[in-house]
């Protein structure tokens, strides 16, 4: 009897010493102010705590072990010099609701402060551009998909517009999310920006608008990482374009130079006047 005893404690050490990794995709919200991540877990033989730890190569990917048997859990971001949960303290700065881990599913892709979706360790979430495009009825969920990248970094999709201006969101899982922005207020995105901001969950998912300066393709890119979306504008006609769409124009090289002369004024390649 007391060999089968010893067994069973033996087992039941094995069962509580193995373990399994999850992964925690955070965003620059998470990791601003040299920040630490945690997580707490349950419902096993005991619970647990884990500091997460940097995986290499990436730069928003964070991973920690927790008992094989937890399945249940929850996200903390802390003050940087914490090396334990400080629960109850001015030092625990965010944490997510309680999560249960899924089927099949071990990382959790946060989307803003405290929501997120669960996915496969390197997978990627469907991610679209919603918005008041012509020909689409409805701003329905995931209308124009982004098409994910081979190096999987990121994703995008590209719209042939008209000048004007047109609202939008961005899709992701379920989830809608807006450009940062105050008030209701519209932020705008057009081509004096530098083409890149930053798009958090904000405001139940508020419009933000593209101000499109001309017909052309302009192309949306969503970063997963730091969850970035970069609008590329198509190019603007060039000085001389500009100036021969505008009237009957004249070329001419002199002293080696081409210079383009219209309506008895002379201008340079770059579009200035030649006295």
């Amino acid at each position: 009897m007391k060999k089968i005893y010893s067994l069973f404690v033996a087992l039941m050490a094995v069962s509580a010493l193995s373990a399994k990794t999850v992964y925690l995709q955070a965003n620059e919200d998470w990791k601003s102010f040299g920040a630490v991540f945690f997580v707490h877990s349950w419902g096993g033989v005991s619970d647990a705590d884990a500091k997460l730890a940097a995986v290499e190569g990436e730069d928003f990917l964070f991973s920690a072990e927790i008992p094989d048997d937890n399945n249940n859990l929850l996200f903390v971001r802390a003050q940087g010099e914490s090396e334990s949960i400080p629960w109850e303290t001015e030092n625990l700065w965010t944490k997510t609701g309680d999560l249960e881990l899924q089927e099949g599913k071990d990382c959790y892709y946060l989307v803003g402060w405290t929501e997120g979706t669960w996915l496969a360790h390197g997978e990627r979430p469907a991610v679209s551009i919603v918005g008041n495009f012509a020909g689409d009825e409805s701003w329905g969920s995931g209308a124009h998909p982004m098409t994910v990248a081979e190096d999987k970094a990121s994703a995008s999709v590209t719209f042939a517009l008209e000048a004007g201006t047109y609202e939008m969101k961005v899709w992701l899982e379920g989830f809608y999310l807006s450009l940062n922005g105050e008030g209701e207020t519209l932020f705008g995105l057009h081509r004096d920006w530098d083409h890149a901001d930053n798009v958090n969950i904000v405001n139940e998912g508020r419009n933000f608008a593209l101000t499109a300066d001309q017909a052309g393709d302009y192309t949306f890119t969503w970063t997963f990482a730091s969850q970035n979306l970069v609008v590329s504008f198509p190019e603007l006609p060039s000085a001389v374009e500009n100036i021969q769409a505008e009237g009957k124009s004249v070329k001419r090289i002199v002293d080696g130079q081409l210079i383009i002369i219209r309506d008895g004024k002379t201008f340079n390649v770059l579009g200035a006047e030649v006295k």
